[in-house]
C-alpha cells in the first residue's frame, strides 16, 4: 500500500505526458489535396525522429503502381520529416502515399494518405491493401520478436541476480564449495548464452518487421547493418557486445576462491554461525577433522576471489541494467526523468529477486550435498537469511517502479481491459500479487523454522521441503511475468497507441467509397469521402445529396448526424466529427442519386 501510495504522488507530479509513439503530424501535400501538377516529392512529418533508411515510403497510382524513385530521405536533415521523391511525368488522377517506418522505441508505425492530380480516378486498392503490398512479415514474425525480447529479459536476470547473489548472500558466509561454485558459472554461462543468441535473432527480427520480410530474407549482414543504425539496433547491439564480454571473462573461472578465507563481520542477529570444514560449511562448534580451515562462531569469513576478474564480469553485467530502457520506449516517452529511472531500477529489483531464486532452485543442493544431513540447516537457513534480506528490498522496489510505470503509461482503468498493453500490465499485477505472498509465508513462516531447527542441530525437514516447493513456484512465476514483459515490450504503451488516420474502401450502389477518418482518435475527427464510379473510375457527381451518421451501440450511443460539404468532384468533408467515446463507431453514408434512388453502406472505425 505504501508503495502504491508513493506512485500516485508520483503521478500527481507528473507533467503533460508526450508520447513516445511517433504521430502522423503534416504531411505535403495536404492529406487530401486536390492538385493541379504533380508535386515532386511527398514528405512527412511526424512529432519525433524516425528512422530513414530503415522505414519504407511508397506512392501508388490508381492503378497500384508505385510512383516513387530513390531511397527515402530526411528533408534539410529533419529527424522528423522523411520524404521520397516521385517520378517525374505523372499524370492525373488519384495517388495514395503510405508510409512504414521505425519510431524512437522501436515500433513500427504505418498508415497513409489520398491526394489528386488533376481529375480524380477511383483507387484499385485500399489503403490497407497497399500498406500490405510486399509485405511478408505477420503476427508470427512480431510475436518471435517478443519472445526473442523475454529471452533477453530472462537472461539479464539470471546473469546479473547470480552475480549479485554471490556478491551479497554467498561470498560474505565464507563457504568455498567448489560444486556450488561449478553451478553458479553453469547459470552465468546459460545466461551469457541465451544474452548473445536473443539478441542477434531481436537484430534479424526487427530487421524483418521494419521491412515487412521474413526473418530468413531480413537476416543478411546489409539488413542487420541497417538495423544497427537505427535506435533499438544500437542498444541490442551493444548488449550482445557485453554478454560476449562477459562470457570471455567467464573463461578466466572469476567466482574461483583465491586463497585463504578472512574473518569480516559476526552474523546477523538470528542467522546461525558457520565454520567452514573441508572446503564445505558445518554446523555451529568444533569442524571435523581435515578441516581446510575453521571461524569459529560468531565470525564470518569472505572468500577471496580475484577483485579485477570479478570487476570485469560486474561491468558488462550491470551495464546490461541499460539495455530494456534504451532499447524500448522508457528512454524516449516522457517524463523521461521518472519512467528511465523506474525502468532501471525495476529490472536491477527483477534480477536481483529472480536470479537469486534461479540459484537457490538450481544451484544450492550442490553446497548442502556435501554435508550431513544434520549440518545442511545451519547452512541452509543462513543463505535463505541473507536472500530473504535482500528480497525485502528487491520486491519493494520492483513493485513500486512498476506501479510507476504502470500508471504512467496506461493513466486510466478501463485502458487496462481496452488495450493488450494494458491487459499485459494486469496479468504482472496479479503474478506480482502472488509472488509477494509466496514471499511472505518464506519470510514470516519458513525462514524462522529452518533459524529455530538450525539453532536445535535438526534436519530441515518438512520447512526444507515447503521452502523448495515455494521456490519453485516463485521461480515460474518469474518467467511468467518475465514473458509477459517480453509481450508488454511488443506493445505501444495505452497513452502512446496510434491508430493513425483511419481508411476503408466500401461499395455503395454504382459508386466506389473511399473513406479516411483523421486523426481516428476520441475528440474532433475530420472525415474525407470519396466518391469514383465504379465503371469508369471517373469521380462520381451524381450524387444529390450525402448523408453521414455515426453511432456507438455497445455504449448506447445513438445516431449523430455529421454534416458534410462538398470539397470537390465526388469529394465531401466532414469537418469537427466529434467522436466522443473509445471504441467502434458504426459510421453509415446514405448517397441519395434522384427523388427515388438512394444507396446506403456503412463500416466500422475504431476510435483510440
Amino acid at each position: 500500500m505504501r508503495a502504491i501510495a508513493l506512485a500516485l504522488v508520483a503521478l500527481a507530479l507528473l507533467p503533460a505526458s508526450a508520447l513516445a509513439h511517433a504521430t502522423l503530424q503534416q504531411t505535403v501535400p495536404q492529406r487530401g489535396a486536390k492538385l493541379d501538377k504533380p508535386p515532386a516529392e511527398v514528405t512527412f512529418r511526424f512529432d519525433e525522429s524516425v528512422e530513414a533508411s530503415f522505414g519504407a515510403l511508397r506512392i501508388f497510382d490508381s492503378k497500384g503502381q508505385e510512383v516513387q524513385t530513390g531511397k527515402a530521405f530526411h528533408p534539410g536533415g529533419k529527424g522528423a520529416d522523411i520524404a521520397v521523391k516521385l517520378k517525374p511525368g505523372l499524370g492525373d488522377g488519384t495517388y495514395t502515399a503510405t508510409y512504414r517506418v521505425v519510431s524512437a522505441d522501436g515500433h513500427v508505425v504505418s498508415s497513409g494518405f489520398v491526394f489528386t492530380v488533376g481529375e480524380a480516378s477511383a483507387p484499385s486498392e485500399s489503403l490497407d491493401q497497399l500498406l500490405a503490398t510486399g509485405s511478408k512479415s505477420g503476427k508470427i514474425t512480431t510475436a518471435a520478436l517478443g519472445v526473442a525480447r523475454a529471452l533477453q529479459y530472462a537472461a539479464i536476470a539470471l546473469g546479473l541476480g547470480t552475480l549479485i547473489f554471490f556478491l551479497a548472500c554467498w561470498r560474505r558466509l565464507g563457504v568455498t564449495s567448489r560444486p556450488f561454485i561449478a553451478k553458479l558459472e553453469r547459470l552465468l554461462l546459460v545466461a551469457g548464452i541465451l544474452g548473445v543468441v536473443s539478441a542477434v535473432a531481436a537484430l534479424a527480427l526487427q530487421g524483418a518487421v521494419g521491412e515487412g520480410a521474413t526473418f530468413w530474407s531480413a537476416a543478411r549482414p546489409d539488413t542487420i547493418k541497417e538495423v544497427l543504425g537505427t535506435r533499438f539496433g544500437r542498444a541490442w547491439g551493444i548488449g550482445a557486445a557485453l554478454w560476449i564480454i562477459a562470457l570471455i571473462v567467464l573463461a578466466t573461472k572469476p567466482l574461483r576462491p583465491r586463497g585463504e578465507p578472512r574473518v569480516v563481520d559476526p552474523p546477523p542477529e538470528g542467522e546461525p554461525a558457520l565454520v567452514l570444514a573441508g572446503g564445505a560449511a558445518s554446523a555451529r562448534g568444533t569442524a571435523p577433522s581435515g578441516a581446510a580451515a575453521t571461524i569459529p562462531a560468531p565470525a564470518r569469513a569472505a572468500v577471496p576471489v580475484s577483485t579485477p576478474h570479478l570487476v570485469a564480469l560486474s561491468v558488462p553485467l550491470f551495464a546490461l541494467v541499460l539495455l530494456p530502457s534504451f532499447g524500448g520506449h522508457t528512454s524516449v516517452q516522457s517524463p523521461v526523468a521518472i519512467l528511465l529511472p523506474a525502468n532501471l531500477l525495476h529490472v536491477l529489483a527483477m534480477s536481483a529477486w529472480l536470479g537469486g531464486i534461479a540459484v537457490l532452485v538450481f544451484a544450492l543442493r550442490a553446497a548442502t550435498a556435501e554435508l550431513e544431513p544434520d549440518q545442511r540447516t545451519p547452512l541452509l537457513a543462513g543463505v535463505v537469511g541473507r536472500f530473504s534480506a535482500i528480497a525485502s528490498i528487491a520486491l519493494p522496489v520492483l513493485l513500486l517502479s512498476g506501479v510507476v510505470q504502470a500508471i504512467v503509461e496506461v493513466r486510466s482503468f478501463p485502458a487496462l481491459l481496452d488495450s493488450a498493453f494494458g491487459r499485459a500490465v494486469l496479468i504482472k499485477v496479479m503474478v506480482a500479487v502472488a509472488i509477494i505472498a509466496l514471499g511472505y509465508i518464506n519470510r514470516q513462516e519458513i525462514l524462522p523454522e529452518l533459524r529455530k531447527a538450525a539453532a536445535d542441530d535438526s534436519t530441515p525437514g518438512k520447512a526444507g521441503v515447503l521452502l523448495r516447493r515455494t521456490l519453485r513456484l516463485e521461480f515460474l512465476l518469474g518467467l511468467t511475468a518475465i514473458a509477459v514483459t517480453g509481450a508488454l515490450s511488443s506493445y505501444a504503451p495505452s497513452v502512446a497507441e496510434s491508430s493513425g488516420p483511419y481508411a476503408t474502401t466500401a461499395i455503395i450502389g454504382p459508386a466506389r467509397l473511399e473513406v479516411t477518418v483523421d486523426p481516428a482518435k476520441v475528440g474532433p475527427n475530420q472525415l474525407h469521402l470519396y466518391l469514383f464510379d465504379r465503371k469508369t473510375g471517373a469521380a462520381f457527381e451524381q450524387t444529390k445529396e450525402l448523408d453521414v451518421t455515426a453511432a456507438m451501440p455497445s455504449k448506447n450511443v445513438p445516431p449523430l448526424t455529421l454534416n458534410s460539404h462538398v470539397a470537390g468532384p465526388g469529394h465531401y468533408v466532414v469537418d469537427g466529427a466529434t467522436l466522443s467515446v473509445k471504441g467502434k463507431w458504426i459510421i453509415s453514408v446514405t448517397d441519395r442519386v434522384s427523388d427515388f434512388d438512394q444507396y446506403q453502406t456503412r463500416f466500422t472505425v475504431p476510435i483510440q
